[in-house]
């Protein structure tokens, strides 16, 4: 006669189960820092890649026609009142679609819109129907297309702000096409609902560098160092415009918009224009729609240079340098001891 002997399980008690849970926790609590980091490092890698194309695709409309994009078409004497100027404002991103295998978007646009001086109307007022909020805005169609890699992917900027975005984007200047040292002079349209949601721009993190405070030279001297750079309005510049090389002088950089945390507003990527450096680099706590900014840990801003090399700057970077390497003839060169 054969006996089976039984064998009683034992369950997990409350205590184990609880030490169990206690361990897995941390085991997570330690893995969630290092998949922030990949993260980040893969949306930084991307974000470097995209200026990267930038930086080539305008050199590649250098090669096809002699100068660099414009930094922004405007024309007339009063850049306060829409009506009452021509000029498209088609940015610098906009020239390069055709460089950026954006062909097909780039086709959608009157040719009218890229010619300076340009006689069409700006492109946030340029067709109906209009939005009712009293800012008569109807964009161009076609400015509505979101293009990826105009987009950092820290920040996802068609879905992070609150009340619209910048179309127009003048250094130095007061809204009266007079220079004004303190001044940068910005147009901009509200969020579009309801009807005209649909026409709602597309917004962009990446604008051409004007220097110091745009175009204007009566401070190119040691005491401000605020020198043209090579995108500002109505910008025409060639290579050998850059005397202080390609590779020390910055092409573009990352901007988040406005006012910090609770960001109002982007920038569009057909419109806007060059950025100034006079008011310093930002992180996301501190970005304002006049300075260089970005989400990346650390105070890391992204530019690529004339070159087309991608290099990062922090935050803290010193006022000399930070416009020395803004200036595109200024004879000052980033260095360590800089």
């Amino acid at each position: 006669m054969r006996r089976t002997q039984k064998r009683s399980r034992q369950a997990f008690t409350l205590i184990e189960l609880l030490v169990v849970i206690a361990i897995i926790a941390i085991l997570i609590g330690l893995l969630l820092p290092a998949v922030q980091k990949v993260r980040e490092a893969a949306a930084r890698m991307k974000c470097s890649n995209n200026l990267k194309q930038i930086g080539l695709a305008a050199m590649n409309y250098e090669s096809g026609n002699g100068i660099l994009p414009t930094g922004g078409i405007v024309g007339g004497t009063n850049f306060g009142t829409y009506s009452s100027y021509p000029g498209s404002q088609a940015s610098t991103m906009a020239f390069i679609l055709p460089y950026m295998e954006q062909d097909n978007v780039f086709k959608q646009f009157p040719q009218a819109y890229f010619t300076t001086p340009s006689t069409v109307a700006p492109w946030a007022y340029s067709t109906a129907p209009y939005s009712s909020d009293g800012n008569q805005t109807g964009p161009l169609p076609g400015t509505q297309v979101q293009i990826k890699t105009y987009e950092c992917p820290s920040d996802n900027p068609n879905q992070n702000a609150s009340s619209g975005m910048i179309d127009f984007y003048a250094a130095g200047d007061n809204c009266t096409n007079t220079f004004n040292t303190g001044s940068v002079c910005i147009d901009y349209i509200y969020d579009l609902t309801g009807t005209m949601a649909a026409r709602q721009p597309g917004a962009g993190n990446y604008i051409g560098c004007a220097g110091g405070l745009g175009g204007y030279m009566g401070l190119a001297n040691d005491s401000y160092r605020l020198y043209p750079g090579i995108y500002y309005v109505n910008s025409k510049t060639k290579l050998t415009d850059i005397s202080d090389g390609t590779s020390n002088t910055l092409a573009f950089g990352e901007t988040l918009g406005g006012n910090g945390i609770t960001r109002d507003f982007h920038m569009a990527w057909f419109g806007a224009s060059g950025m100034p450096v006079a008011w310093g680099l930002q992180d996301a706590s501190s970005s304002q729609w006049y300075t260089f900014s970005s989400r990346h840990t650390g105070g890391i801003v992204l530019f690529s240079f004339g070159d087309g090399s991608v290099r990062g700057l922090r935050k803290g970077i010193s006022t000399a340098a930070y416009r020395a390497i803004a200036g595109r003839a200024d004879g000052y060169v980033l260095t360590e001891n800089n």
